[in-house]
């Protein structure tokens, strides 16, 4: 066994057990109390689940401790569960100390601090981080009725979600009495302890040092939210601070309040911190983040300027996705045209790419950049190979070599990429078969389409606009009878596009599953002049949609060229 095994101890006890045998410490730089309702709620209903159906024992999951300079125990995994069992622990003491019940309410208070006889003070026997402790201890630890009890104010999200759990604690602790009658309700409370002491059981693995902790959790997968490999960063970079720590605080702080303005539903933090790895040192997978900040910072300066890397790059981050960021007001208005047209495509490959162009070309040259992004990012959703393997390598190790400083032109990044950029031919090709599920798109490429046709010398950025321009299927995907045409067939050709046409709203209104012969008519009277052309066909069928489709797929190439002019 060698020293590291030695440094890790495990133990399978209940959650309860384990607060009554420990003094658990939130360290500093861990995250604040961030369960929601559902969370809460979930783990009432597995407790009560499991009691319901009288289990000797029932899984938690792990909790993982480090092993601080006092008698203490830092808590670097599983705060979320400690921390929601004790505020349930405390919603039963509050229910027996309203019934004067002086004996139990003493008892669960064991769960809750631990006595130092010497002063005769209680220490909590979970305290959580900087930002949380004292609501903490005022609103869940006091008892109800004290003056701090009753003065305690809500300050931050995390406290938000603190009093919401301790209401869902209350509101619990009354569903449980309330099917039973009042001499029963205290042994049914009783119970409930006895199961959360003995029978939901947790492994609490105890390690020798925060690294260790890193390290096992990082694997470790169990009811709680998992802890992420930003949690991993965050809690090193802290770490690393040392005296700096509120310094380091507010920079993470800082980069969060900007990302918080993307609105996105993923944990856009952590793609946020992958994609400016990948931007500064190449290719990296998102479980490598942790390793990969952990190469690079050494130091407590070191962790600083990272710090005031994450914070100052978050802004440029949000702007790429935010055509009106106050960013873009130094720049030619193009620009912003580029970024909203860029919106409905799946871009997350490019985006460390487009974050260390915003960082260091010129803003000319970033203009540039950018409208080639659009041209690219077409090609790549008509012909495929977004997202493979080589072609994300060959455009983080580009990121990293514009961040490094040894590209700095459009044209340079073009002549780096021209190996996984799809080719004239590939391009043209594809889009003489393609189908477009998304009406966004197809609106889009027909109208860019239309505007090179009129002679445009923009005619990429046109952006969508469902109440003016609407899609047309001339083609319907429920013809009427007069069609003639096998089902199978409608199926395959309706989102070609090849099939679509553009035109007003009102007159899409009008049209329906009308027959082609009906439909001529209004196609001819269009204001559009890819429109028009498809008036001059006699019939519509496969043919003539294969073969305006190949028409269009060689203007395409024209529209979306791979260097911007």
């Amino acid at each position: 066994m060698n020293t590291q095994q030695r440094s890790i101890s495990f133990d399978h006890i209940g959650i309860g057990t384990a607060l009554l045998r420990n003094r658990l410490v939130v360290p500093l730089n861990q995250r604040e109390y961030s369960w929601e309702e559902e969370h809460v709620t979930y783990l009432f209903h597995d407790l009560a689940q499991a009691i319901d159906e009288q289990k000797s024992s029932y899984f938690l999951g792990t909790v993982v401790l480090t092993r601080g300079k006092d008698v203490s125990l830092e808590v670097a995994d599983g705060q979320q569960r400690l921390a929601t069992i004790t505020i349930l622990l405390a919603a039963i003491r509050d229910y027996f100390n309203a019934k004067n019940d002086d004996v139990l309410v003493t008892s669960l208070e064991e769960f809750l601090f631990t006595i130092v006889r010497e002063t005769r003070e209680k220490n909590p026997r979970l305290k959580l981080n900087v930002d949380d402790n004292e609501f903490f201890r005022m609103r869940i630890l006091c008892r109800e009725g004290t003056p701090e009890r009753n003065t305690v104010t809500v300050q931050k999200l995390s406290h938000i979600r603190i009093q919401r759990a301790a209401e869902l604690a209350k509101e619990h602790v009354r569903a449980i009495i309330s099917v039973h009658s009042e001499e029963n309700q205290t042994a049914r409370l009783n119970y409930w302890v006895k199961d959360i002491e003995e029978s939901a059981m947790v492994i609490l693995l105890t390690v020798a040092d925060d690294l260790n902790a890193y390290v096992m959790f990082e694997t470790l997968n169990d009811r709680g939210l998992r802890t992420s490999q930003s949690d991993l960063v965050k809690n090193f970079l802290f770490s690393k601070a040392d005296d700096r720590i509120a310094e380091a605080q507010q920079k993470w702080a800082s980069m969060n309040g900007a990302l918080e303005s993307l609105e996105k539903d993923e944990p856009v933090t952590l793609t946020y911190l992958r994609h400016l790895v990948i931007a500064l040192y190449g290719p990296t997978r998102e479980r490598e983040v942790f390793e990969r900040v952990k190469q690079k910072v050494k130091s407590k300066q070191q962790s600083i300027e990272f710090l005031d890397m994450l914070a100052d790059c978050s802004m440029d981050y949000v702007a790429i996705s935010n055509p009106a960021h106050t960013k873009w007001n130094v720049y030619h208005p193009s620009i912003r045209e580029y970024i909203r047209t860029l919106e409905p495509f799946q871009l997350e490959p490019m985006r460390p790419l487009m974050l260390a162009v915003t960082r260091r070309f010129s803003k000319q040259q970033v203009e540039k950049t950018f409208r080639q992004f659009v041209f690219w990012t077409v090609r790549f959703s008509i012909a495929g190979g977004w997202r493979t393997g080589s072609t994300e390598q060959a455009i983080a190790k580009a990121a990293k070599e514009v961040s490094d400083g040894r590209i700095h032109t459009a044209d340079k990044l073009a002549a780096q990429l021209v190996d996984v950029l799809p080719t004239d031919a590939e391009f043209e090709n594809r889009f003489a078969s393609a189908t477009v599920a998304k009406n966004s798109l197809a609106r889009y490429y027909l109208r860019a389409l239309e505007l090179k046709a009129a002679g445009n010398s923009d005619p990429e950025w046109i952006p969508n606009d469902n109440t003016i321009i609407n899609l047309e299927h001339v083609l319907p995907e429920n013809p009427s009878a007069d069609w003639r045409i096998d089902k199978a067939v409608v199926s395959a050709y309706f989102k070609r596009i090849g099939n679509m046409v553009l035109l007003k709203a009102s007159a899409n209104s009008l049209i329906g599953n009308k027959s082609f012969k009906e439909k001529k008519h209004i196609f001819q009277n269009a204001t559009f002049l890819l429109t028009q052309q498809v008036a001059s066909s006699t019939e519509w069928g496969t043919k003539e949609i294969e073969d305006r489709q190949k028409r269009l797929a060689k203007d395409a190439v024209k529209t979306w060229p791979i260097l911007a002019p």
